[in-house]
């Protein structure tokens, strides 16, 4: 089983790795390795699916225009988590089987910090996790745009250590007023070329884990940017979420992510053994996933 992803491979070798597949997976492999990311033209039926998507999650909205883990009360949303062909490129791209374990629904953008998923969600081996960004209308200049840099997947990961914190356990707070702004002057410094994203509804952006992301300003004042978010871990990892983890001393803390297509949790695996999880969080991951049984 890989023990990098295929496109971060430093061995990677285009003749040999992608021989075989079919010139759009191979497209999106070399795209992953060169960006950072990729583009998915989800295709039939997806635009449709996407209408469908924000209508059964308008309800759910909160004031702040958005919902997390909406694939649990709306079946569009649980579709568009689970696409096949986004499921099928991951698989080429990494050489391991992907599950969806979050997503988020926003009515407008984000306007979030530039920032690394790798703070949030991590696993062993490294960098089997990425972000799925779905477009459920068409994206309009003043928007509010998704962000990225291109190249920033091979940029050092940042640990909350690394951006001046050694408090022990972080908090949000300790990443608002430490990560947030080290992370930016980070990406000013690098010189990465800085993109946003103008897509039509039904296409998707896939990010690699370490790549930096974030919300444009919204200029366009009442605009909206519906869009979905989905994050996915690969299978037989250690998951855990980086910020609440003291990476330099070992101490991990770890994640039981639920998987969207069965609704259960996949518990982390170290050296392909079940990793151990404190008591606490396997009885809250046995409450969430009980009592919230995805519909349809």
């Amino acid at each position: 089983m890989r023990q990098v992803p295929l496109f971060e491979d430093p061995e990677f070798d285009e003749a040999r790795d992608l021989a075989g597949l079919a010139p759009d997976v191979a497209r999106f492999v070399r795209d992953m390795r060169a960006h950072g990311g990729a583009l998915i033209e989800l295709g039939e039926g997806a635009p449709e699916l996407c209408d469908r998507a924000v209508a059964e999650t308008d309800p759910l909205l909160t004031r702040e225009g958005r919902v997390h883990d909406a694939w649990r009360r709306s079946p569009a949303v649980r579709r568009l988590a689970l696409w096949p062909k986004v499921h099928a490129y991951l698989r080429a791209a990494y050489g391991r089987e992907p599950f969806a374990f979050q997503t988020l629904n926003f009515r407008q953008g984000s306007q979030q910090h530039a920032h690394s998923d790798m703070i949030h969600f991590s696993s062993l081996p490294e960098r089997f996790m990425c972000g799925v960004w779905i477009a459920l209308e068409d994206v309009k200049p003043g928007s509010g745009p998704l962000v990225y840099y291109e190249g920033s997947h091979r940029l050092p990961v940042a640990t909350m250590r690394d951006v001046g914190f050694n408090g022990g356990a972080a908090t949000h707070t300790d990443y608002e007023r430490h990560y947030e702004p080290r992370f930016g002057e980070r990406m000013v410094a690098s010189g990465l070329p800085r993109h946003e994203l103008l897509i039509p509804k039904g296409w998707a952006f896939v990010w690699a884990a370490n790549l930096a992301h974030g919300g444009s300003a919204i200029t366009d004042a009442g605009s909206t940017r519906r869009s979905l978010v989905v994050h996915c871990y690969f299978e037989d990892g250690y998951y855990f979420t980086p910020m609440f983890s003291d990476m330099e001393a070992g101490r991990l803390k770890p994640r039981l992510p639920p998987d969207i297509r069965t609704g259960w949790w996949r518990w982390p695996k170290r050296e392909g053994r079940r990793a151990a999880v404190p008591w606490r969080s396997v009885a809250a991951a046995l409450w969430r996933d009980l009592a919230h049984r995805p519909r349809g």
